[in-house]
């Protein structure tokens, strides 16, 4: 008889609290945000494949989804980097996320595995289309040598880059060292 009333006891105290919540109504529910709201991630993480099957990453510091496009993102410190290892960031962007193309604003700068480095005021990266476009001047250099130019687009996943407007070009022969671009003559 112990052992039964017991086994009653604990039968109570473990349902009895869930069929109190049951009858009394629903208890704490998750808060719902009106679309007035800001939503804002912090550490902002976005993934997916080109049209190549490569994968890439874009990071924020923080992301804010737009009231009116929730697809539209304003994007803090963001950073895109790809399978090849080239890496586009910014202080500024905006991702639409539907469209998978990326604004850079201010600051940009472009680096890939094989040492070159470029730096610009404006980029589209068309994340799905492996594309890089540039309406603003762009000034660079790498390993085969220094550039600048008034505007610029980057195809084929960086295989073949077109650069238009007062265009000035120089390439370093074999062996010979590059200068710093504090040296090179603009």
């Amino acid at each position: 008889m112990i052992f039964v009333a017991g086994a009653a006891i604990s039968a109570g105290v473990i349902i009895g609290p869930i069929a109190a919540t049951t009858l009394t109504g629903p208890g704490e529910q998750i808060d719902q945000l009106a679309g007035d709201e800001v939503v804002t991630m912090v550490n902002a993480r976005f993934t997916g494949r080109n049209i190549a099957g490569e994968s890439y990453v874009i990071t924020a510091a923080e992301a804010r989804r737009r009231r009116a496009d929730p697809n539209v993102i304003n994007l803090t410190r963001p950073r895109l980097v790809d399978d090849k290892g080239t890496e586009v960031s910014a202080p500024v962007g905006v991702y639409y996320q539907n469209a998978e193309y990326l604004d850079l604003f201010q600051a940009v700068k472009v680096r890939d595995r094989e040492g070159y480095e470029f730096e610009t005021t404006a980029a589209r990266v068309c994340v799905l289309d492996g594309r890089v476009l540039g309406l603003e001047p762009l000034s660079g250099s790498g390993p085969l040598g220094y550039v600048r130019a008034d505007s610029y687009e980057i195809e084929d996943d960086g295989d073949r880059v077109i650069f238009r407007g007062n265009v000035d070009l120089t390439i370093y022969p074999d062996g010979e060292e590059a200068p710093d671009a504090t040296e090179v003559e603009e």
